[in-house]
């Protein structure tokens, strides 16, 4: 398959709306956590969370997950002034689309049943292909397509633009987009995954994740596109992998195997030996169980791991859209030529044997972005500063 040119990305997130803005804050390892009061989520303790103080647009857009997604395709859209009768083909990437309003009705609900005429209307931005018809609506798209793959859905959503780009389509727009809900608050806090005192990514005293909200875009072009439009790319996705575990629910395979198996795939689609790897933005929750299987995974696909991190002190875990939004912090990374740090990092942990990178200037060439998801969803992206395959 043929290297996709990145020629537009877009961002917000809790440290700021802007993809320079939010770099800015990973590349100074910010603390991006802070106690939970946006609503009430019926926890004895509220969690250490990363929400996005303001979000531009709405009041306009039918939830804060569209309001995030829109705000994020349109700055990885302003490059292109003019698509020259190209045809822009989205892919969304989410997991709780309008869950925080339909929340908010059902309560309205449980107090006055008559607003139960209103079901429709409220309910109605409530699935995750609402969604993706609102962006394709608001951007002018000519067809869209909603994935949902758990937190390895926002890189897949890079996987399968990159695919569609070889299958005719000269532009593609992958989105990734998810707002904090009591659904996902309270569901990881009964699972026992989330840590009161907030992520440590790979640190001996992990104890759990720090749940995030925020959204990312990546315009995609064939080389047709980007000769027509005369735009410059950012960087290419030269490969992509996707396997599934088919383990547990919830559980990470113990020796990370479809980890594995994806970071491979990617690597075989970029035409890339593992030793051509500068940098790795890995998935990096802070639970102990997925660090230990991803650094297990990387072990057994790199003789000699390169330099990771992790960005979810920062970012929080920010579900669909932490695929892309990380790999959009990565090509930040390579362009500006530097080793990301890993925030809430302090302690070696002796089981995994590995530790994150500490912040440094070096050129890169190739870095490879890790996400995985529940029910053993995985996904491996390979971002490259020229085309290699």
């Amino acid at each position: 398959m043929t290297a996709a040119a990145i020629i537009g990305m877009g961002a917000i997130c809790s440290a700021a709306a802007g993809v320079e803005r939010g770099f800015e804050a990973i590349r100074q390892g910010t603390d991006g956590l802070s106690r939970f009061d946006a609503f009430e989520t019926g926890l004895k303790l509220a969690p250490l969370c990363s929400p996005v103080k303001q979000v531009p647009g709405l009041s306009q857009a039918p939830n804060r997950t569209a309001a995030m997604a829109l705000c994020a395709a349109q700055e990885a859209l302003a490059p292109v002034h003019n698509r020259r009768n190209l045809k822009l083909h989205i892919i969304v990437a989410t997991t709780v689309a309008g869950m925080s309003r339909s929340e908010v009705f059902y309560r309205k609900f449980r107090e006055d049943p008559t607003t139960a005429a209103l079901a429709a209307q409220e309910l109605g931005h409530h699935e995750p292909t609402a969604l993706s018809g609102f962006l394709c609506e608001n951007l002018g798209g000519a067809s869209f397509c909603t994935l949902s793959t758990a937190c390895s859905t926002g890189l897949h959503a890079v996987g399968m633009a990159k695919r569609s780009l070889t299958q005719g389509a000269d532009l593609c727009l992958a989105v990734g987009a998810d707002a904090l809900s009591l659904l996902t608050i309270r569901g990881f806090s009964s699972l026992m995954l989330i840590d009161p005192s907030g992520c440590k990514p790979f640190d001996k005293r992990r104890a759990g994740i720090s749940l995030g909200e925020g959204a990312a875009a990546m315009l995609l072009a064939s080389e047709k596109a980007v000769r027509l439009l005369g735009v410059a790319p950012l960087a290419f996705v030269t490969g992509w992998g996707a396997t599934a575990d088919c383990h547990h629910m919830t559980a990470p395979h113990p020796a990370g195997d479809g980890a594995m198996r994806c970071m491979r795939a990617a690597l075989n689609e970029a035409g890339l030996t593992p030793a051509k790897i500068g940098l790795i933005v890995s998935h990096g929750t802070a639970t102990p169980d997925n660090d230990l299987a991803e650094i297990t995974a990387l072990s057994s696909v790199f003789a000699v791991v390169p330099p990771f991190c992790s960005l979810k002190r920062t970012l929080g875990h920010t579900l669909a859209a932490s695929g892309i939004l990380e790999a959009v912090f990565a090509v930040c990374a390579m362009q500006h030529g530097c080793i990301l740090p890993t925030a809430g990092f302090q302690q070696p942990d002796e089981a995994i044997g590995r530790s994150p990178a500490r912040y440094r200037e070096q050129p890169l060439e190739h870095v490879l972005k890790n996400a995985f998801g529940f029910g053993g969803n995985n996904a491996a992206a390979v971002i490259s500063r020229e085309a290699t395959g």
